[in-house]
Protein backbone atom coordinates (compact mmCIF):
# COMPACT_ATOMS: atom_id res chain seq x y z
CA UNK A 1 0.00 0.00 0.00
CA UNK A 2 1.19 3.07 -0.63
CA UNK A 3 0.41 6.45 1.38
CA UNK A 4 1.09 9.95 1.45
CA UNK A 5 0.94 12.28 4.86
CA UNK A 6 1.07 16.00 5.43
CA UNK A 7 0.11 18.85 7.87
CA UNK A 8 -3.06 20.54 7.27
CA UNK A 9 -1.37 23.61 6.25
CA UNK A 10 1.87 25.59 5.82
CA UNK A 11 2.14 29.18 6.41
CA UNK A 12 6.03 31.22 5.65
CA UNK A 13 6.35 34.89 5.86
CA UNK A 14 8.25 37.63 6.97
CA UNK A 15 6.10 39.16 9.88
CA UNK A 16 3.79 36.36 10.04
CA UNK A 17 3.34 35.61 13.67
CA UNK A 18 1.62 39.41 13.53
CA UNK A 19 -1.27 37.28 11.74
CA UNK A 20 -0.86 34.44 14.22
CA UNK A 21 -5.00 34.69 15.24
CA UNK A 22 -6.05 34.46 11.99
CA UNK A 23 -3.89 31.23 11.40
CA UNK A 24 -5.39 29.80 14.32
CA UNK A 25 -8.83 30.80 14.47
CA UNK A 26 -10.18 27.66 12.74
CA UNK A 27 -8.53 25.40 15.78
CA UNK A 28 -10.74 27.85 18.90
CA UNK A 29 -10.14 30.35 21.00
CA UNK A 30 -8.01 29.01 24.04
CA UNK A 31 -4.34 28.11 23.22
CA UNK A 32 -1.16 27.70 25.09
CA UNK A 33 2.75 28.59 24.01
CA UNK A 34 4.78 25.46 24.89
CA UNK A 35 9.07 26.37 24.50
CA UNK A 36 11.58 27.22 25.86
CA UNK A 37 12.52 30.45 27.51
CA UNK A 38 14.93 31.34 25.03
CA UNK A 39 12.15 30.62 22.41
CA UNK A 40 9.12 32.03 23.66
CA UNK A 41 11.18 35.14 24.28
CA UNK A 42 11.45 35.14 20.34
CA UNK A 43 8.01 35.10 19.38
CA UNK A 44 5.76 36.15 22.79
CA UNK A 45 5.44 39.80 21.72
CA UNK A 46 3.97 39.47 18.22
CA UNK A 47 2.18 36.27 19.36
CA UNK A 48 0.64 38.39 22.19
CA UNK A 49 -0.30 41.29 20.28
CA UNK A 50 -1.87 39.37 17.81
CA UNK A 51 -3.72 36.90 20.05
CA UNK A 52 -5.35 39.92 21.98
CA UNK A 53 -6.59 41.92 18.97
CA UNK A 54 -8.82 39.08 18.41
CA UNK A 55 -9.84 38.25 21.89
CA UNK A 56 -8.34 34.90 22.47
CA UNK A 57 -7.16 33.31 25.66
CA UNK A 58 -3.59 32.51 25.76
CA UNK A 59 -1.09 31.55 27.65
CA UNK A 60 2.91 30.52 27.70
CA UNK A 61 4.09 27.41 29.50
CA UNK A 62 8.01 26.99 29.42
CA UNK A 63 9.18 23.79 28.76
CA UNK A 64 12.17 22.06 31.16
CA UNK A 65 13.09 19.45 29.39
CA UNK A 66 13.61 17.49 25.95
CA UNK A 67 10.02 14.91 25.22
CA UNK A 68 10.85 12.64 28.61
CA UNK A 69 7.94 10.51 30.25
CA UNK A 70 8.51 13.23 33.63
CA UNK A 71 8.13 15.87 31.52
CA UNK A 72 5.19 14.87 28.90
CA UNK A 73 3.27 14.11 32.38
CA UNK A 74 4.16 17.57 33.93
CA UNK A 75 2.25 19.22 30.57
CA UNK A 76 -0.27 16.85 30.47
CA UNK A 77 -1.27 17.63 33.82
CA UNK A 78 -1.98 21.20 33.64
CA UNK A 79 -5.31 23.10 33.55
CA UNK A 80 -4.27 25.20 31.35
CA UNK A 81 -3.30 22.53 28.56
CA UNK A 82 -5.91 20.46 29.15
CA UNK A 83 -8.71 22.81 28.90
CA UNK A 84 -6.67 24.71 25.68
CA UNK A 85 -8.54 24.36 21.79
CA UNK A 86 -4.78 24.42 20.42
CA UNK A 87 -1.44 24.01 21.70
CA UNK A 88 1.51 25.94 19.96
CA UNK A 89 4.63 24.08 19.69
CA UNK A 90 7.60 26.89 19.80
CA UNK A 91 11.51 26.15 19.39
CA UNK A 92 13.06 23.28 17.51
CA UNK A 93 12.92 19.78 17.04
CA UNK A 94 13.02 18.77 20.69
CA UNK A 95 10.11 20.91 21.73
CA UNK A 96 8.36 19.50 18.41
CA UNK A 97 8.76 16.33 19.27
CA UNK A 98 7.31 16.99 23.56
CA UNK A 99 4.52 18.75 21.84
CA UNK A 100 3.41 16.62 19.41
CA UNK A 101 2.89 13.94 22.27
CA UNK A 102 1.20 16.24 24.67
CA UNK A 103 -1.38 17.23 22.11
CA UNK A 104 -2.05 14.09 20.30
CA UNK A 105 -2.43 12.28 23.77
CA UNK A 106 -4.64 14.99 24.73
CA UNK A 107 -6.62 14.80 21.30
CA UNK A 108 -6.17 18.85 20.91
CA UNK A 109 -5.73 20.74 17.99
CA UNK A 110 -1.55 21.20 17.22
CA UNK A 111 0.46 23.94 16.09
CA UNK A 112 4.27 24.03 14.92
CA UNK A 113 5.99 27.67 15.48
CA UNK A 114 9.59 26.17 14.56
CA UNK A 115 12.61 29.29 15.64
CA UNK A 116 14.87 28.17 13.39
CA UNK A 117 15.13 25.97 10.05
CA UNK A 118 17.64 23.63 12.10
CA UNK A 119 15.51 20.40 11.37
CA UNK A 120 12.41 18.45 9.10
CA UNK A 121 10.58 18.31 12.65
CA UNK A 122 7.59 20.49 12.73
CA UNK A 123 6.06 18.72 9.95
CA UNK A 124 5.97 15.29 10.89
CA UNK A 125 4.46 13.07 12.98
CA UNK A 126 7.12 11.31 14.80
CA UNK A 127 7.63 12.07 18.67
CA UNK A 128 11.25 10.92 19.84
CA UNK A 129 11.06 10.63 23.94
CA UNK A 130 14.94 10.70 25.83
CA UNK A 131 15.92 9.77 29.02
CA UNK A 132 15.76 11.51 31.52
CA UNK A 133 18.68 13.44 31.28
CA UNK A 134 18.81 14.68 27.05
CA UNK A 135 21.83 12.33 26.75
CA UNK A 136 19.85 9.38 24.67
CA UNK A 137 16.81 8.44 22.59
CA UNK A 138 15.06 5.79 24.21
CA UNK A 139 11.80 5.52 21.72
CA UNK A 140 10.01 6.60 18.45
CA UNK A 141 6.47 7.08 18.76
CA UNK A 142 4.42 7.11 15.34
CA UNK A 143 1.42 9.34 15.90
CA UNK A 144 -1.84 8.80 13.59
CA UNK A 145 -1.37 12.27 11.87
CA UNK A 146 0.66 15.26 11.08
CA UNK A 147 0.54 18.46 12.78
CA UNK A 148 -2.60 20.62 11.98
CA UNK A 149 -0.48 23.94 10.78
CA UNK A 150 2.77 24.64 10.58
CA UNK A 151 4.06 28.14 10.95
CA UNK A 152 7.69 29.71 9.97
CA UNK A 153 8.30 33.31 10.79
CA UNK A 154 11.52 33.84 8.23
CA UNK A 155 11.80 37.10 10.14
CA UNK A 156 12.45 34.58 13.19
CA UNK A 157 14.65 32.45 11.51
CA UNK A 158 16.48 34.87 10.11
CA UNK A 159 17.66 35.72 13.69
CA UNK A 160 18.53 32.51 14.63
CA UNK A 161 22.65 31.74 14.53
CA UNK A 162 23.60 29.77 11.56
CA UNK A 163 24.64 26.86 12.65
CA UNK A 164 20.98 26.25 13.18
CA UNK A 165 20.20 26.86 9.66
CA UNK A 166 23.24 24.54 8.27
CA UNK A 167 21.64 21.79 10.99
CA UNK A 168 18.83 21.76 8.94
CA UNK A 169 19.95 22.12 5.33
CA UNK A 170 22.17 18.94 6.16
CA UNK A 171 19.13 17.11 7.25
CA UNK A 172 17.71 18.26 3.87
CA UNK A 173 20.53 17.76 1.79
CA UNK A 174 20.40 13.88 2.81
CA UNK A 175 16.47 13.54 1.83
CA UNK A 176 16.28 12.61 -2.00
CA UNK A 177 19.93 10.32 -1.09
CA UNK A 178 18.66 8.45 1.41
CA UNK A 179 14.41 8.57 -0.27
CA UNK A 180 15.61 7.02 -3.58
CA UNK A 181 17.69 4.50 -1.71
CA UNK A 182 14.77 3.20 -0.15
CA UNK A 183 12.27 3.81 -2.98
CA UNK A 184 14.85 0.86 -4.88
CA UNK A 185 14.96 -0.94 -1.72
CA UNK A 186 12.56 -4.15 -2.76
CA UNK A 187 11.22 -4.07 0.87
CA UNK A 188 10.85 -0.42 1.48
CA UNK A 189 9.88 0.63 -1.95
CA UNK A 190 6.99 -0.59 -1.94
CA UNK A 191 4.74 2.08 -0.12
CA UNK A 192 6.66 4.94 -1.79
CA UNK A 193 4.67 7.12 -4.34
CA UNK A 194 6.38 9.07 -7.09
CA UNK A 195 5.02 12.42 -5.65
CA UNK A 196 7.39 11.11 -2.41
CA UNK A 197 10.52 11.24 -4.64
CA UNK A 198 9.59 14.48 -6.31
CA UNK A 199 9.69 16.08 -3.33
CA UNK A 200 12.95 14.68 -1.86
CA UNK A 201 14.57 16.03 -5.00
CA UNK A 202 13.08 19.49 -4.18
CA UNK A 203 14.69 19.36 -0.59
CA UNK A 204 17.84 18.71 -1.82
CA UNK A 205 18.28 20.59 -4.87
CA UNK A 206 16.93 23.47 -2.95
CA UNK A 207 19.59 23.69 -0.59
CA UNK A 208 22.15 22.73 -2.99
CA UNK A 209 21.35 25.56 -4.81
CA UNK A 210 20.78 28.19 -2.42
CA UNK A 211 22.17 26.85 0.70
CA UNK A 212 25.30 28.95 0.70
CA UNK A 213 24.06 32.08 -0.03
CA UNK A 214 20.68 31.52 2.78
CA UNK A 215 23.63 30.80 5.32
CA UNK A 216 25.63 33.83 4.70
CA UNK A 217 21.72 36.16 4.87
CA UNK A 218 21.40 34.32 8.31
CA UNK A 219 24.62 35.43 9.37
CA UNK A 220 23.44 39.38 8.26
CA UNK A 221 20.30 38.46 9.62
CA UNK A 222 18.59 38.91 6.35
CA UNK A 223 15.02 37.15 5.06
CA UNK A 224 15.98 36.80 1.02
CA UNK A 225 13.99 34.90 -1.42
CA UNK A 226 16.81 32.13 -1.23
CA UNK A 227 16.30 32.21 2.96
CA UNK A 228 12.98 31.45 2.06
CA UNK A 229 13.61 28.82 -0.22
CA UNK A 230 16.34 26.98 2.11
CA UNK A 231 13.47 27.34 4.96
CA UNK A 232 10.50 25.57 3.05
CA UNK A 233 13.63 22.73 1.90
CA UNK A 234 14.48 22.34 5.74
CA UNK A 235 10.91 22.43 7.09
CA UNK A 236 8.57 21.20 4.67
CA UNK A 237 10.35 19.06 1.89
CA UNK A 238 12.78 17.62 3.89
CA UNK A 239 9.75 16.43 6.67
CA UNK A 240 7.67 15.20 3.82
CA UNK A 241 9.80 14.19 1.70
CA UNK A 242 11.41 11.50 4.48
CA UNK A 243 8.54 10.62 6.36
CA UNK A 244 6.74 9.66 2.95
CA UNK A 245 9.76 7.78 1.84
CA UNK A 246 12.64 6.60 4.50
CA UNK A 247 16.10 6.94 5.76
CA UNK A 248 19.30 4.88 5.17
CA UNK A 249 22.96 5.54 6.20
CA UNK A 250 22.90 9.30 6.51
CA UNK A 251 20.25 8.74 9.45
CA UNK A 252 22.16 5.58 10.62
CA UNK A 253 25.36 6.44 10.90
CA UNK A 254 24.43 9.89 11.90
CA UNK A 255 22.21 8.26 14.56
CA UNK A 256 24.87 6.20 15.88
CA UNK A 257 27.59 9.01 16.05
CA UNK A 258 25.48 9.92 19.38
CA UNK A 259 27.27 6.85 21.32
CA UNK A 260 30.62 8.47 20.63
CA UNK A 261 32.76 10.83 22.40
CA UNK A 262 31.40 14.25 21.82
CA UNK A 263 28.83 13.47 19.64
CA UNK A 264 26.02 14.57 21.69
CA UNK A 265 27.42 18.11 21.29
CA UNK A 266 26.26 17.80 17.55
CA UNK A 267 22.63 19.13 16.46
CA UNK A 268 20.74 15.83 14.54
CA UNK A 269 21.54 17.53 11.17
CA UNK A 270 25.26 17.62 11.48
CA UNK A 271 25.47 14.01 12.05
CA UNK A 272 23.26 13.15 9.23
CA UNK A 273 25.02 15.44 6.79
CA UNK A 274 28.42 12.87 8.11
CA UNK A 275 26.38 10.71 7.50
CA UNK A 276 25.46 11.57 4.15
CA UNK A 277 28.89 11.50 3.35
CA UNK A 278 29.23 7.82 4.01
CA UNK A 279 26.47 6.89 2.24
CA UNK A 280 27.47 8.56 -1.21
CA UNK A 281 30.92 6.12 -0.36
CA UNK A 282 28.99 3.04 0.22
CA UNK A 283 27.04 3.38 -3.19
CA UNK A 284 30.00 4.32 -5.37
CA UNK A 285 28.84 7.96 -6.14
CA UNK A 286 31.45 10.06 -8.16
CA UNK A 287 34.02 10.91 -6.47
CA UNK A 288 33.98 14.36 -7.78
CA UNK A 289 29.94 14.48 -6.93
CA UNK A 290 31.12 13.00 -3.26
CA UNK A 291 33.54 15.77 -2.99
CA UNK A 292 31.43 18.41 -3.95
CA UNK A 293 29.19 17.49 -0.99
CA UNK A 294 32.25 17.91 1.39
CA UNK A 295 32.58 21.03 -0.15
CA UNK A 296 29.26 22.63 1.04
CA UNK A 297 29.67 20.76 4.33
CA UNK A 298 32.93 22.74 5.02
CA UNK A 299 31.47 26.34 3.59
CA UNK A 300 28.32 26.42 5.77
CA UNK A 301 30.64 24.61 8.66
CA UNK A 302 28.98 21.40 9.29
CA UNK A 303 30.96 18.36 10.36
CA UNK A 304 31.75 16.18 7.00
CA UNK A 305 33.21 13.05 8.56
CA UNK A 306 33.24 11.36 11.72
CA UNK A 307 36.86 12.51 12.88
CA UNK A 308 34.93 16.25 12.90
CA UNK A 309 32.78 15.14 15.58
CA UNK A 310 34.54 13.18 18.26
CA UNK A 311 37.93 13.25 19.01
CA UNK A 312 37.99 9.13 19.44
CA UNK A 313 40.77 6.96 17.74
CA UNK A 314 38.91 6.78 13.97
CA UNK A 315 40.37 3.41 13.79
CA UNK A 316 38.83 2.03 16.40
CA UNK A 317 35.74 4.10 15.59
CA UNK A 318 35.28 2.68 12.47
CA UNK A 319 35.65 -0.84 13.38
CA UNK A 320 32.77 -0.61 16.59
CA UNK A 321 30.55 0.89 13.65
CA UNK A 322 31.16 -1.48 11.41
CA UNK A 323 29.72 -4.21 13.81
CA UNK A 324 26.95 -2.09 15.73
CA UNK A 325 25.35 -0.90 12.46
CA UNK A 326 25.27 -4.29 10.54
CA UNK A 327 21.33 -4.35 11.59
CA UNK A 328 20.63 -1.05 12.20
CA UNK A 329 16.70 -0.55 11.20
CA UNK A 330 17.91 2.93 8.57
CA UNK A 331 20.92 0.52 7.59
CA UNK A 332 18.99 -2.21 6.20
CA UNK A 333 17.58 -0.14 3.21
CA UNK A 334 20.81 -0.09 1.49
CA UNK A 335 20.81 -1.72 -1.88
CA UNK A 336 24.95 -2.12 -1.37
CA UNK A 337 27.28 -3.71 0.28
CA UNK A 338 27.67 -2.92 3.76
CA UNK A 339 29.15 -5.58 5.50
CA UNK A 340 32.08 -4.88 8.37
CA UNK A 341 35.38 -4.31 6.08
CA UNK A 342 33.31 -2.25 3.57
CA UNK A 343 31.47 -0.17 5.94
CA UNK A 344 35.09 0.34 8.04
CA UNK A 345 36.79 1.32 4.72
CA UNK A 346 34.00 3.84 3.96
CA UNK A 347 34.39 5.36 7.42
CA UNK A 348 38.01 5.95 6.99
CA UNK A 349 37.90 6.91 3.15
CA UNK A 350 35.17 9.89 4.06
CA UNK A 351 38.24 11.28 6.54
CA UNK A 352 40.70 10.57 4.06
CA UNK A 353 38.28 12.58 1.24
CA UNK A 354 37.58 15.37 3.94
CA UNK A 355 41.39 16.23 4.08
Amino acid sequence: MKRLLFPNAFYMGKGILREIADIAKPYGTKFVFIGSKSALKAVKEAASESMEKAGFSYSFIESKKLCCDSEKNRLMNMDEVRNADGIFAVGGGGCMDLVRYVAFNLNKNLLMMPTSASSDAPCTQISLTYSEDGSSIISEFFHYRCPDAVIVDSEVIADAPERLLASGMGDAMATWYEGITCYRNEKAGAGITETAIILSEGATNIVKKYGIKAYEDVKKGEVTKELEAVIEANCFLSSMGGVNTGCAAAHGFGDWLVTVHKGHDFMHGERVFVGIVLQMILEGYPEQEIKDMISFGKTVNLPVCAADVTDEDINELAKRASKELQNDHFMINLNCDYSEPVLEKAILRACELAK
